[in-house]
């Protein structure tokens, strides 16, 4: 059973509103029902590591003076504090009307002229991207184990990407270990123009003090292509389409939506590396710090309990990687 939601100031389905929020639950299994050809049963309830998505507009206006970005962070924390995000973005992008299928064409030939603007349209399908599955068994279709995350050593179903960058990239705790932990981002995008902020389950980072457009005439945002120099891994090699098939009609087809993807990347960017086949073996043990208690850095072995700061002001107890090198530094 899936749930979705929409709340617009649009008049009616073929009207562009000028504030939207809009809702779709993740689904779950209504009755225990068995794989075909293996002996696996999904139990009643389960819902496969299925995410829910949520997506919010504004005007343009909103971001074009400090208190109006104010206003957008401030709602945009409140989302990550109040929900577990395993990943999104946020900047500007054309808004269609609710009816929006016969204007993916000028979505596209917008987001092709200007860098800035994302292709989000079909953005509640584009949440599957984000999902992690693996699964013991022969093969998909004989299953003998299903788990909605990476377990270790299980066979990947789904890796989890990202979609690309943009003003923001949200990287849940799944993308940010798979940089190196929130210690290595950090020092990989430390600059003053960078924000890095751990809200909740996911790490936000800001290119630059507001969004920006990416006219030809002003060239690629800068600060997206350096945020993107090192969250590109994070992609899909082989992306789904962004849009529906039309035929005879350039849109964001395979080959465009790979082509959009990559538009912030360097010249002689090495490729997009393909995902494992089997959930590498992790491990803990190292250096790991909390931001719920001062001077937490602490080496932790493989198996042992993190302890759960109580009464913090923080919130939550969050333990994050650091790498040995810049523990050694601390």
């Amino acid at each position: 059973m899936e749930v979705s939601a929409v709340r617009s100031s649009a008049t009616d389905q073929d009207t562009a509103a000028e504030y939207e929020i809009e809702t779709l639950t993740n689904g779950e299994v209504p009755e225990d029902t068995p794989w075909p050809g293996g002996s696996y049963i999904f139990p009643k309830g389960e819902d496969g590591g299925a995410l829910s998505y949520i997506k919010f507009n504004v005007p343009m206006d909103s971001v074009t003076d400090e208190e109006g970005v104010l206003q957008y962070e401030d709602f945009l924390r409140f989302v990550c504090r109040n929900l577990p995000v395993r990943g999104g973005y946020g900047g500007l992008s054309p808004v269609l009307p609710y009816s929006f299928h016969r204007f993916m064409p000028q979505e596209y030939a917008l987001a092709e002229r200007f860098s800035g603007l994302e292709i989000d349209s079909y953005a509640f399908s584009q949440g599957l991207q984000y999902v992690t599955r693996s699964y013991e068994g022969e093969s998909f279709q004989k299953l003998r184990a299903h788990y909605g995350y990476l377990k270790p050593s299980a066979k990947i179903e789904s890796y989890g990407f990202i979609k690309s960058v943009n003003w923001y990239t949200l990287l849940g705790d799944v993308f940010v270990d798979r940089l190196g932990g929130e210690a290595a981002v950090r020092s990989a995008l430390n600059r003053e123009d960078i924000g890095i902020e751990r809200i909740g389950q996911c790490v936000l980072i800001r290119a630059g003090q507001f969004p920006r457009l990416g006219a030809p005439e002003e060239g690629l945002p800068e600060p997206y292509v350096f945020v993107n120099d090192v969250l590109r891994v994070l992609r899909n090699p082989m992306p789904d389409s962004l849009h529906t098939y039309m035929p005879d009609i350039p849109h964001a087809d395979k080959k465009a939506t790979r082509h959009w993807q990559a538009r912030f990347d360097l010249p002689g960017a090495p490729p997009i590396p393909s995902p494992p086949e089997v959930v590498p073996q992790s491990s803990s043990n190292g250096w790991w710090f909390t931001l719920a208690l001062s001077n937490s850095l602490r080496h932790f072995k493989t198996g042992e309990i993190m302890p759960v700061i109580k009464g913090s002001t923080f919130g939550g107890t969050y333990w994050q990687r650091m790498s040995d090198k810049e523990a050694a530094k601390r």
